[in-house]
């Protein structure tokens, strides 16, 4: 039994949508990448003025980076508002890659922009470029701390509300913005009590102070655009996210009447988890209270991880697990154990099952070998009754043995048996018996004979096998193809 719902994002957005202002701020998560866009433009602004009169090559690389956080807001706008249409017929499980494949974007604009810095910082530092602190820029840096320090908690707050990876990961980029930027403010605040202690002392180490903090800041992008590539690729390639097994493993187990969970698969695709995940349940579980289960399943699992995709498979654990505990059964008169039957009746659970045993065992054998089997069940299931068949084993069959029952019951109809088949496929004894009756009887009779036949036949021999009984009129020479009746 398989089932799944589609929780979708009460945020969603259609395509046309995208196209308007107004549309994006009615929808809260592009509003927030909206806003963070404005404020990108603003502090990006702010610091190309506090660049121009300092000519630090810190600021500079502050200000390259808040306009590659235009760039990259405004991509992550797009992917946000993409992200966030609902499944359709072309996309059946939903546009979520679209923020995956922002973030790629992104980052890849992260480390080139990095690179770039890096270059520039090491020509300054050669050409001992010098740097002149400025207060202006100070008090612009703490400007633009501040704006990162809100749109940081915004975009926080709605990561965790819609669950979104990609607004979670600005959250993170902006809270980095505000190191950097207050690295900055220190170097700035450095430069002018070293000049107060020793003027001219700035002069002479100010480049290369600002050139390892560029030095640094390149560094930390460069570390930033990797994860987030590492982090984007795994999306697009479906990486399994070992944080959503685990959450959804421990939310299917506190559901009543899951017994077991197993083969949890789970990946995130922007802010939609697909989870698909197997519950053992009881055998004796109807089709409802089975379907039930699983809607609650997936309901623990909503809870927890939030926007879901969740596919519920179900297994019937107790079968599984008494399964397991005979194949570890073994005797030397034991042959195999098949027609397992497990009834849960109002005294306890019944298990029943048909043994099959050498032919040449005597009785004591066979009592080891049937406590073997009921220990083995008992302790899967220590109050269960365990009742067991004991057949014969015939690992040969004999053709003369095969038409003599077939003609035990077709002589009682007037009838009797011609050509007897047997031939071995794959372990499977396959018999084809060719039974004539008078042409007077009827289907139904006939049918039944053949049924009778096949049933004699099973008690004989109790190994895999596989019966076919034709009948024909008695007065008609027998073919081949002939369709079999019954």
């Amino acid at each position: 039994m398989k089932t799944h719902r589609l929780i979708n994002d009460p945020s969603e957005v259609k395509l046309e949508e995208m196209g308007g202002v107004s549309s994006i701020m009615r929808n809260e998560k592009t509003r927030i990448a909206f806003l963070s866009l404005l404020a990108s433009v603003s502090i990006t602004i702010m610091n190309a003025v506090a660049w121009l009169l300092t000519g630090s090559l810190a600021v500079l690389a502050e200000t390259m980076h808040t306009t590659l956080d235009i760039l990259v807001t405004t991509i992550t706008l797009v992917a946000v508002g993409v992200g966030s249409k609902p499944p359709d017929k072309e996309h059946p499980y939903g546009h979520g890659k679209a923020e995956s494949i922002g973030g790629l974007f992104g980052s890849l604009f992260i480390i080139v922009t990095g690179i770039l810095i890096g270059y520039e910082s090491a020509e300054r530092l050669i050409m001992r470029v010098p740097f002149s602190p400025d207060p202006v820029a100070a008090v612009v840096m703490v400007i633009a701390i501040i704006i990162d320090l809100n749109r940081s908690r915004a975009l926080k707050n709605a990561a965790i509300k819609w669950n979104s990876r990609a607004l979670e990961a600005d959250s993170y980029h902006f809270m980095s913005d505000v190191a950097i930027s207050a690295s900055v403010i220190a170097l700035i605040i450095m430069g002018k009590l070293m000049d107060l202690l020793s003027p001219g002392l700035f002069n002479i180490w100010g480049t290369v102070l600002d050139s390892l903090l560029a030095f640094g800041i390149v560094i930390y992008f460069s570390i930033i655009g990797v994860r987030l590539i590492r982090t984007s690729i795994d999306e697009l390639m479906d990486r399994t996210s070992e944080d959503l097994v685990r959450r959804a493993t421990t939310a299917a187990m506190s559901v009543p009447g899951v017994l077991a969970v197993k083969d949890v698969k789970a990946r995130r695709v922007g802010s939609m988890a697909h989870i698909e995940i197997t519950i053992g349940v009881s055998d004796h579980l109807d089709v409802s209270d089975a379907h039930r289960i699983a809607d609650n399943v997936e309901s623990a699992i909503k809870r927890d991880v939030g926007s879901s995709m969740v596919m519920v498979h179900i297994e019937p654990m107790l079968r599984e697990r008494i399964e397991k505990a005979l194949a570890g059964v073994e005797d030397p008169v034991l042959v195999n154990v098949h027609e397992l039957n497990i009834v849960n009746s109002p005294s306890g659970v019944v298990v029943s099952m048909h043994a099959v045993i050498k032919s040449d065992a005597k009785l004591e054998d066979v009592d080891r070998a049937i406590k073997k089997i009921e220990s083995s069940i008992k302790g899967v299931v220590p109050d269960a009754r365990v009742w067991v068949h004991v057949e014969p084993d015939k690992s040969v069959i004999n053709v003369n043995e095969i038409r003599d029952l077939a003609n035990a019951v077709s002589s009682k109809y007037g009838g009797y048996v011609g050509d007897v088949q047997v031939i071995n496929v794959h372990d499977v004894d396959v018999m084809r018996v060719l039974v004539y009756l008078p042409p007077g009887i009827d289907v139904v009779t006939a049918h039944n004979v053949a049924t009778e036949i096949e049933s004699e036949i099973a008690k004989a021999y109790s190994m895999s096998h596989h019966v076919i009984v034709s009948v024909l009129p008695r007065n008609e020479t027998p073919k081949l193809n002939r369709a079999r009746v019954g």
